[in-house]
């Protein structure tokens, strides 16, 4: 169901793609972790490899879990659809795009 706006909305969102160029905003959402409540933002680059991405989101966010470093492997989800990425594609490659959420549990 579209959502509708109570009023009239005249001007062009800011968080629009245009608006990054070559980079795209990625959510990224541990599910059922305490520690984080709530998705993180991420602006990065389409072309930037899925290895990469994964090392800065745990490394800069993530890792900071007093759980993280048990964790052996995780099962990820682009929205709601299960997802097996490569290390060496692109974020682009994989098909995430302006706004993905990718969300991610121990497997």
């Amino acid at each position: 169901m579209p959502v509708k706006a109570l009023y009239n909305y005249k001007f062009p969102p800011r968080d629009r793609a245009e608006v990054f160029g070559d980079d795209i905003l990625v959510y990224a959402y541990w599910i059922d972790n305490p520690f984080f409540c709530s998705a993180s933002a991420w602006r990065v680059p389409k072309n930037m490899k899925w290895k990469d991405f994964v090392a800065q989101i745990f490394g800069q966010l993530y890792g900071l879990d007093p759980d993280f470093k048990k964790v052996k492997s995780w099962k990820w989800y682009h929205f709601d659809q299960e997802f097996n990425p490569s290390d060496e594609k692109t974020l682009a490659e994989l098909g995430l795009r302006h706004k993905s959420i990718v969300k991610f549990k121990p497997a």
